[in-house]
């Protein structure tokens, strides 16, 4: 089951062209997920939770992103 969320949750980063680019690892325990890595602005962090909260309604999505100016934006 966590394979199964963890690729979910990779398409629907990569569907968004907001969160496509950026450099987000996703980790996966039961039905949490985690976020961990960079993002190039403090709103793509909200993006990205937002995003991967849309996956299924049951996920617990937290956040360990910090920002990295020089990451690579779309």
């Amino acid at each position: 089951m966590e394979e199964r969320i963890k690729r979910a949750v990779t398409r629907a980063l990569q569907r968004n062209t907001f969160t496509a680019n950026q450099a987000i690892d996703i980790i996966v325990q039961g039905r949490v997920v985690i976020l961990a890595g960079e993002v190039g602005n403090e709103d793509l962090i909200y993006e990205a939770v937002a995003t991967a909260e849309s996956v299924h309604p049951k996920l617990r999505v937290y956040s360990d992103l910090v920002v990295n100016p020089n990451v690579a934006e779309v």
